[in-house]
């Protein structure tokens, strides 16, 4: 009996527990970055406190970063293992579903043994433990940041001693705009300083929620596949998601094996293994953030669906695209808005905040895509 390529993504579960990682992260970017405006707002409104502001936002980053760092390892490990045992679950299910589907599959005894999830995901929770610490470290230069933003050539605007020197009224307003336009960049753009391993750019909450969902989707397929292999099954074909990119796509539909590429008959059945598993991680298959999963591929019982990126696929992905763009924005004007330093400036970020969502409506009208208002929120949705 036939049986369709499975169309699926990563389970609620496993994307639920990443998500509640990043939200420790997220939580974190917003008490610095609001705890640093309510530090610098009190500094402008008390002279006695500006000596030991720089100080104090160092203090304040620091103890975020430590509360953080404390957490880390206990998150890491605990996001791999629902992971690892979400993938054996599912596992047991697509082998129970084949021996159901044909009876020429018999699955090895050695399948049934409990699997060890902690063995299994222990190596990829060390790597995510590293990546954030690393995060949770980099949280404590924010307030360097934060002070060079704060002042305009050591002076922070309307309160120093030196503003005595200051005597025309239009350099002072050049002063105050040059310090507002500083802080309100630094503060739409969150924490920033991460570089991943292609050289891409990210600011803290981005880069965190794709290095543990890029974290949870290794730790499922690792299990996943560890538990297909104990049962005999050695093809396997990645699922088909409904909304591949091109690194994707090409990979949709191919079967992939350790043995690598090779044309294959099989009972009877012949089929072409395109490349192993590694040699389509390496062409760009399972990328950051990818939903894609392995599933069983079984001669004669799994209809493959084949996906062609076409140009009507490419601009679909550039709309997109354009749509994470606009979410990224509209958090970065209200985590401007939510750090202003004057009452003018809260207003600038909440008409930016509308023109912004404006523009999301009109591209969602023309696109015909589904607004994600959640990621438009400063803790992405994740309460």
């Amino acid at each position: 009996m036939a049986q369709t390529q499975q169309q699926e993504s990563l389970p609620a579960t496993v994307s639920a527990t990443a998500a509640a990682v990043t939200l420790v992260f997220v939580a974190g970017e917003q008490e610095v970055l609001t705890g640093s405006a309510q530090l610098i707002r009190a500094a402008i409104d008390d002279q006695s406190q500006v000596p030991g502001l720089q100080g104090r936002l160092w203090g304040l980053a620091q103890g975020v970063s430590r509360s953080i760092l404390r957490r880390v390892r206990t998150l890491a490990t605990g996001a791999m293992q629902v992971a690892s045992r979400n993938g054996d679950v599912t596992a047991v299910r697509e082998i129970q579903a084949l021996q159901r589907a044909t009876e020429d599959f018999i699955a090895s005894p050695v399948s049934r043994i409990p699997s060890h999830h902690a063995q299994s995901s222990a190596a990829i929770a060390n790597d995510l433990t590293d990546s954030l610490a690393s995060a949770a470290h980099r949280i404590t230069r924010f307030a360097d940041d934060a002070y060079r933003a704060a002042t305009v050539n050591g002076t922070l605007v309307g309160i120093n001693p030196a503003r005595d020197i200051i005597r025309d009224a239009t350099a002072r307003a050049t002063l105050a705009e040059a310090q507002a336009q500083a802080w309100r960049q630094l503060t739409s753009r969150g924490i920033t300083g991460f570089t991943d391993s292609a050289g891409r750019q990210w600011n803290l909450s981005s880069y965190v929620e794709m290095a543990v969902r890029t974290a949870t989707q290794r730790a499922y397929n690792a299990s996943h596949k560890a538990r297909m292999e104990a049962a005999g099954i050695t093809l396997f074909t990645p699922s088909t998601t409904g909304r591949p990119c091109k690194l994707c796509a090409p990979w949709e539909g191919k079967v992939l094996s350790d043995q690598g590429e090779a044309d294959v008959v099989q009972d009877g059945h012949r089929f072409r293994i395109s490349a192993t598993v590694e040699e389509a991680m390496a062409a760009g298959l399972f990328h950051p953030n990818c939903e894609h999963t392995l599933t069983a591929f079984f001669p004669g019982v799994t209809v493959l669906r084949t996906t062609e990126w076409t140009d009507r696929d490419e601009q679909a992905f550039k709309d997109t695209q354009r749509q994470r763009t606009l979410e990224r924005a509209i958090r970065g004007a209200k985590q401007a808005q939510a750090s202003a330093l004057t009452d003018l400036d809260r207003a600038r970020a909440a008409r930016r905040v509308r023109e912004l969502q404006t523009r999301m409506r009109n591209h969602l009208a023309r696109t015909g895509l589904n607004r994600r208002s959640r990621r438009e929120q400063l803790d992405l949705g994740n309460k």
